[in-house]
């Protein structure tokens, strides 16, 4: 009998302990989560499929509600997904009180407002994700207290205000995503200091300043680094090229100085490279493929680099997109560039190459767009350029000193839509079978020395010299007008927009 008066008041010890610590029953703490569950409800204002209204309600389990998980061990809410539920409201702060919170995904809705302080309790938090709001104002500071954060998605807001420096020193972190923001200020000088874990930085689309840090080297683990559409300046680290496991560098629509390190080609992980619109300078190197092979997607127009085309850019031999518009690059296209059996768009416009164009340009199926205007490329093109380009849908040879004629094969090309010739010196005759290609909507073949009548077909006809006259050819219109110089072109009838004022004689 002493001995259960003795374990009576043991377990009325403990349980008195358990109060006065502050602890609470299951019960009570499901409570919690449902007071703050029901805070959030209130804040939305629309939820037109009553997704929250006919199930948020109180009598049922929690656990049981809609866009919940509980955790098995403690049955409190451990996730909270109300992703794409076109909902429309604020952000209630009681958000913070779900103490037991993995995962908070408001995705894909219509949130506004800020993102409340309070989000900074959820000390249990790996993943947020708020991307595809309309939320404004600063990232708060509070993040950086959320030490097992793993990803961070806010892109596609209207966030403003410099990044928290606290988030760069959540260590757990493998993905931030910020783009499509007004984000502002500088990325800190130790910015990869605390991130050994980091696979993903993407603050493309906002509008920070300064330079890259140097830093960035220590972020072992990225894969993917997008900071392209800012207004970074300087130059480009030279030891980003330790990054072995980099996939994606976009650094592209910056203000970016000095030359392209010739180390970055050293990357053999590396898919996808874009450093377009920026001001850097030097030539190409010359082995940029001996070792980065598995480049998929080149982009560096719009710079001032120099020099020729390297004849190594046959051994990225998975490029499908490459891009040296609008800059200084002179000497001839090597043809082994026809070996690029995967290559769909090759754009050199803007730039001062000469020579020929390598028949070999034209053995590539994959291609569909090929920009080589505003050159000064000379000869011919193949006559047989269409036999295997037959995928070609849009080919601009536009202001070279290219000759000869129409090649006969063009209407081999089946599924080409827009073809510039203007400004060359292409003579002869336009070949009939041009008619029959039903994918080309737009020909244009002014100031060339094209010679002859092109017969209608129904008793009439018209010379390539003729002046300011729109016909109708079936569904086709003609445009030719002559002034300072005789401009020439084609277009689908269903694309005359805009030239009806123009029509000076129709032939019906």
């Amino acid at each position: 009998m002493a001995r259960i008066s003795t374990l009576l008041w043991f377990f009325s010890f403990q349980y008195c302990c358990f109060i006065a610590c502050g602890a609470q029953p299951i019960f009570k703490s499901i409570s919690t989560d449902e007071s703050a569950l029901l805070a959030v409800k209130s804040r939305i204002t629309h939820d037109p499929y009553n997704i929250l209204a006919t199930n948020w309600t109180k009598g049922t389990p929690v656990c049981d509600w809609v866009g919940l998980t509980c955790s098995r061990k403690h049955q409190r809410v451990a996730e909270l997904n109300l992703s794409a539920g076109s909902f429309q409201g604020t952000i209630a702060k009681e958000v913070g009180n779900l103490s037991f919170l993995v995962s908070l995904d408001i995705s894909r809705n219509n949130f506004y407002g800020f993102i409340p302080d309070e989000i900074g309790h959820l000390k249990q938090l790996q993943n947020l994700y708020i991307q595809l709001n309309d939320l404004s104002g600063q990232i708060p500071q509070s993040l950086g207290y959320l030490t097992r954060m793993e990803e961070l998605v806010l892109h596609n807001n209207s966030l403003s205000g410099p990044i928290p420096r606290t988030i760069f020193n959540i260590s757990t972190l493998r993905s931030i995503d910020l783009m499509y923001n007004f984000l502002n200020g500088t990325l800190p000088d130790d910015l990869c200091t605390n991130l050994p874990k980091l696979e993903v930085f993407n603050a493309s689309y906002n509008h920070i300043s300064g330079e890259i840090p140097a830093t960035l080297s220590q972020c072992s683990e990225i894969k993917i680094l997008r900071l392209g559409h800012n207004i970074f300046t300087g130059s480009i680290p030279e030891n980003v090229c330790n990054l072995s496991k980099l996939e994606w560098l976009r650094l592209g629509e910056n203000n970016l100085t000095g030359v392209l390190p010739s180390t970055l080609f050293n990357i053999s992980s590396l898919s996808d490279l874009a450093f377009s619109e920026n001001q850097l300078s030097g030539s190409l190197p010359r082995d940029m493929c001996k070792n980065a092979m598995n480049l998929e997607y080149v982009f560096l127009y719009e710079n001032n680099f120099q020099g020729e085309i390297p004849a190594t850019l046959s051994q990225c031999s998975e490029l499908k997109f490459l891009s040296f518009k609008s800059n200084e690059l002179k000497g001839s296209i090597p043809g082994n560039i026809g070996n690029l059996s995967k290559l769909e768009q090759l754009f050199l416009m803007k730039n001062n190459l000469t020579g020929g164009l390598p028949s070999t340009l034209f053995n590539m199926s994959s291609m569909t767009h090929l920009s080589v205007g505003y050159n000064k490329l000379s000869g011919a093109l193949p006559r047989d350029m269409c036999k295997n380009a037959m995928n070609l849908e849009y080919a601009d040879f536009y202001g070279n000193i290219l000759t000869g004629s129409i090649p006969p094969s063009l209407p081999f090309c089946r599924s080409l839509n827009t073809l510039f010739l203007v400004n060359n010196n292409f003579q002869g005759k336009v070949p009939v079978g041009i008619w029959n290609m039903s994918s080309l909507q737009y020909l244009y073949l002014w100031a060339n020395n094209f010679t002859g009548f092109f017969f209608l077909g129904f008793g009439g006809g018209f010379s390539l010299s003729t002046a300011n006259v729109l016909i109708k050819l079936l569904n086709w219109v003609v445009l030719v007008w002559h002034g300072r110089e005789t401009r020439f072109e084609f277009r689908k009838f269903d694309h005359l927009q805009g030239y009806r004022h123009r029509i000076k004689w129709i032939l019906r």
